[in-house]
């Protein structure tokens, strides 16, 4: 049976791990900040439609990297994200608006953003989610073109 071409070839995610430094973690976590590969920072990861591409433009670097619905790891991320904005939103409000808070606006206003803030932050997450995969697990040369 001939071999299989690389993009047909099972992933896994069986690769071994490594403690980052603070500068690889610096670096990632400025390439995540601006939506650029986390292996080489220079392609996209988004397309402008917010959809991960399949591929780095620059490196080739694939950014699915196992079969298992990958990106799920993605929606901690994004839960993250989505509380931590929303502390902080809460926070700058009560302080902003200290003694007569509207209580009865961020009751109902709050879920309200929530709902529609969370659906928008998805893709960033994924980006997040790909570059601590890729800081704790480097890419591996059948990875890439």
């Amino acid at each position: 049976m001939p071999p299989l071409r690389s993009e047909q070839k099972s992933r896994h995610a069986e690769t071994p791990l490594q403690m980052p430094t603070a500068r690889q973690a610096l670096r990632s976590l400025g390439r995540a900040f601006r939506l650029r590969c986390p292996h080489c920072g220079r392609g996209w990861v988004l397309t402008p439609w917010g959809r991960v591409r399949k591929r780095c433009t620059a490196c080739g670097f694939r950014f699915e990297r196992t079969d298992d619905s990958y990106f799920s790891g993605a929606m901690f991320f994004g839960l993250l994200m989505g509380e931590g904005l929303f502390a902080v939103a809460l926070l700058l409000v009560v302080v902003a608006n200290w003694p007569n808070v509207p209580w009865d606006a961020l009751t109902y206003g709050a879920p309200l953003g929530m709902l529609l803030i969370l659906p928008l932050l998805l893709p960033f997450s994924k980006v997040v989610w790909l570059a601590i995969d890729v800081l704790v697990r480097p890419v591996l040369p059948e990875e890439q073109y």
